[in-house]
Formats: C-alpha cells, sequence, structure tokens
C-alpha cells in the first residue's frame, strides 16, 4: 500500500490511516482474509517483532567491514539457525501456522467466546494477525469504547476491508462527524463496497450541516486530492450548500467522467460495473433536475430518497442480525 497517511482525531487521540492504495482480499475468499498475517508484527521466541529483528540483524550485516555472507539474507538465515534452530522463511512459516491454527477457529466458532478463548485472539492480534484486530476492534466498538479507534486503524493499516468503515459508524455514533466522513471516504476510497455505496446516502449530507465548514473544507481538500476521491462528490455538494451552484456543478460534472477509481483490469466485475451505473445515473439525475429549474438542495434530496443508499444503521441492524443467526445454529 502507498505510505501516503491521514489522521483521525477524537477525544484527545490520534489515529494514522493509511491511504492512496487498495485494500486486501477485496474479492477473495474469506478463508483467505481470515490468514491474513502482518508479518513484520510478529512475535519472535525471544520477544522481539520481526521488523525489529530484521532491521538489526540488517544493520549488523552493513557493519561488517568485510562480510563473510553474500547478502543480508543469508546473513538473516545464519542468525535464524542460530537464535531459533530454523532457517528464517521456515520460522515465519511455522510461527504463521499456529497462529492461524489457533485464530481462525475461534473467529469462526458458533459460540460466546470464553475469556481464555478472547485471549487467544488478543495474542492473535498482538502477532499481527489482522482479522484478530479486526474482531477486538468491533467488539469495542459494541461496547462504545474508543480504544476499538487503536485495534481498526492497526487492522485499515494492515488491509482490511471493513475496520475503517467502522471506525466512521463509531466516529458517527460518537458524534465526531468530521472524522466519521473522513473515514468513510478512505474506506470508500480504498475499494470497500459498503462504504462507497455510503457515501451518497442523505445521512451524510445532514452530517456535513453539522461540521464547522473551515474543518470540513480542509479534510475534503487533503483527501480529494488521492486517486479519483470521492470526497470530489461531498465537495461539489459543499458548494451547493454554500450556494455555489455553478462551481457545485462543474465539480458534479467532473466527478461523473470518473465516478470511482478503476482496479486492475483483472478485478473489474460486475459489483463494481452495477456501482458505476447506479452512482452515474444517480448524479446524472441531479444535474438534470437541476437543469430542468430544481433548487439543487431538493434535487439531490430527492434523488437520494429515492435511491435508498446505505445508512451506518442499516449495516449495525444487519450485525446484529448474522451474529444472532451464526450464534444460533
Amino acid at each position: 500500500m502507498n505510505k501516503q497517511t491521514t489522521s483521525v482525531s477524537h477525544n484527545s487521540a490520534t489515529y494514522d490511516l493509511r491511504i492512496g492504495g487498495w485494500l486486501q482480499h477485496l474479492h477473495s475468499d474469506l478463508s483467505d482474509a481470515l490468514k491474513e498475517i502482518a508479518t513484520e508484527d510478529i512475535l519472535l521466541p525471544n520477544g522481539q517483532q520481526v521488523g525489529d529483528y530484521k532491521a538489526e540483524k540488517k544493520d549488523e550485516y552493513n557493519a561488517q567491514s568485510d562480510s563473510y555472507y553474500s547478502s543480508p539474507k543469508r546473513y538473516l538465515n545464519v542468525c535464524s539457525v542460530r537464535d531459533f534452530r530454523l532457517d528464517w522463511d521456515t520460522l515465519i512459516k511455522e510461527i504463521k501456522k499456529e497462529i492461524i491454527g489457533t485464530c481462525v477457529p475461534l473467529l469462526m466458532a458458533k459460540h460466546k467466546l470464553s475469556e481464555p478463548e478472547q485471549y487467544e485472539i488478543l495474542k492473535a492480534a498482538s502477532n499481527g494477525h489482522v482479522a484478530a484486530m479486526f474482531w477486538i476492534g468491533a467488539r469495542l466498538r459494541e461496547k462504545k469504547d474508543d480504544n476499538c479507534l487503536r485495534w481498526l486503524s492497526m487492522a485499515h493499516n494492515r488491509g482490511h476491508v471493513g475496520a475503517c468503515y467502522e471506525m466512521a459508524a463509531y466516529l458517527e455514533s460518537q458524534g465526531n462527524h468530521n472524522e466519521a466522513l473522513r473515514c468513510l471516504i478512505v474506506s470508500a476510497d480504498g475499494g470497500c463496497d459498503l462504504a462507497y455505496m455510503s457515501i451518497f446516502s442523505i445521512d451524510n449530507l445532514i452530517t456535513m450541516s453539522k461540521i464547522e465548514q473551515v474543518s470540513l473544507e480542509n479534510m475534503l481538500d487533503e483527501i480529494a486530492a488521492t486517486h479519483s476521491s470521492s470526497a470530489r462528490y461531498l465537495e461539489g455538494m459543499l458548494l451547493f450548500f454554500q450556494g455555489k451552484e455553478t462551481e457545485g456543478l462543474a465539480v458534479l460534472k467532473a466527478f461523473l467522467k470518473s465516478p470511482k477509481r478503476q482496479p486492475p483490469k483483472g478485478s473489474i466485475d460486475e459489483v463494481y460495473e452495477n456501482q458505476i451505473k447506479v452512482v452515474s445515473s444517480f448524479v446524472e439525475g441531479i444535474l438534470a433536475d437541476i437543469a430542468y429549474g430544481i433548487h439543487p438542495l431538493d434535487a439531490i434530496h430527492a434523488r437520494c430518497e429515492q435511491a435508498g443508499f446505505i445508512k451506518f444503521k442499516d449495516y449495525d441492524e444487519v450485525v446484529k442480525a448474522v451474529e444472532k443467526m451464526r450464534l444460533s445454529t
């Protein structure tokens, strides 16, 4: 992923989010996503994180004036055998296998997890297991615990598809409207279909009216500068709110030319094509209504209600229903 970031602020804490790249496992099987582990976060048997151990060994290699070893990787392998009795690749493979074998069955369990089982998920999350990070964050969100933002931002930064959308839902429920919109846009731009189809909800326009205009403008300007961001649509809405109809129309027309960043050709599927059709039809309808003489805000409101885009409330109801069904089977 691109290392460009944006920062989310809530209750005097700041959480950095990666932007500018695609989230992982957008179209893959759930089982693949459940096995995702951020290798650099893994704790080695000596208590060091993989990233720290690798950096340490690279520095040692570079410090040798006349190294016997042909490459940093060969030196890493020698150190791994010395310290852990396994070559590096085998060591990492075995650790991942153990984490996945313990954690995945718990994430898929059809019963309420015991405290020891929840602790195992915490251990997996601390070892880089991305779905475990998300699991912890989602359950802390249910408890209205701000710590959910730490775990969800960690999961997002390691490529989790739904983590930043969960952050948006939490921040909105806490009345932090500007940062909720920021997270929603970041999630949509990363390829989360749920977030993208939430961008155009009438609820977001209501939310925008509650945000200090300068803060909203600054946030939208920052995010809109990245790869065909959906923030461009909200910038157009803001211009209409400000009574700048000509500028708002120009932004909407430009947005219509590229309503969503195109994924790699091999990843373009029916869902992507349908989203483009729905959103293009929606924006074209707004432009047509305004050209017919309907006030921009009236046109937007009517088209939003007609389209029935996703809302946080709808998402939460589905999540609760699915969880209830899972535990009852």
